[in-house]
């Protein structure tokens, strides 16, 4: 990857990945039995996730307030990214001290496929997903997307502390994704492996299944 000549901060993004990718979010339904089940694959794991996901090649967070209440996650050891806009997404200072990667965020609707450039989706889920596609998957397995309250929690973890505790929009997550679902880019399928999940919009299927399937061609390196 190198770096892009309009934006020193962010990238230009070559494609590493073929076939399966798996992007892992944070709702309740994440365990560390599913995250143990992606080890040794292509695993964007977003925000929190990280904490179940450290052998992840890649996780991916947008909030500045999450990196730095995190101090960067310092202890993980793959790649660290976000992304990056000029306006209230500035992540000029936090980036360097954290070794932070950025790719440049717009505000546009579907997935971008400009590989200097993703959209926000209003999530960092829908973000990581993006990331994914960029990076040249071409079958990405949502895990952890319940995208509702279930049992009373929003994450796996419960709520954020103070002060990212906001409450999550998911009806505009999920608009995003719907959005999305409606203009995928050619040869890119997206399932969701998250069971009862409320983001519908892409079909489901068992996440034992799509690993089995999907191993040789995607086992990370």
């Amino acid at each position: 990857m190198t770096a892009n000549p309009t934006n020193r901060l962010t990238e230009i993004i070559n494609p590493r990945w073929t076939g399966l990718a798996i992007v892992a979010a944070t709702g309740p339904s994440l365990t560390a039995d599913i995250a143990e089940q992606l080890r040794g694959y292509n695993v964007i794991a977003v925000n929190d996730a990280y904490k179940l996901l450290p052998f992840a090649p890649v996780m991916y967070s947008c909030d500045v307030a999450w990196w730095k209440h995190h101090a960067g996650c310092m202890g993980f050891a793959g790649e660290k990214w976000s992304s990056h806009g000029l306006n209230a997404n500035d992540k000029s200072q936090i980036a360097p001290k954290y070794g932070l990667r950025l790719v440049n965020g717009i505000y546009s609707k579907g997935f971008s496929l400009k590989n200097s450039t993703i959209h926000y989706g209003s999530n960092s889920g829908f973000q990581a997903t993006n990331l994914a596609i960029l990076f040249g998957a071409t079958l990405i397995a949502l895990v952890g997307f319940d995208m509702k309250i279930v049992g009373g929690k929003q994450h796996f973890f419960g709520a954020h502390p103070a002060p990212l505790n906001r409450v999550t929009a998911f009806g505009r997550f999920i608009e995003a994704f719907k959005i999305a679902a409606k203009h995928m880019p050619p040869g890119v399928q997206i399932v969701n492996c998250t069971p009862d999940s409320a983001l519908t919009c892409f079909p489901y299927r068992d996440l034992k299944e799509v690993l089995s399937d999907g191993f040789e061609a995607s086992n990370a390196a």
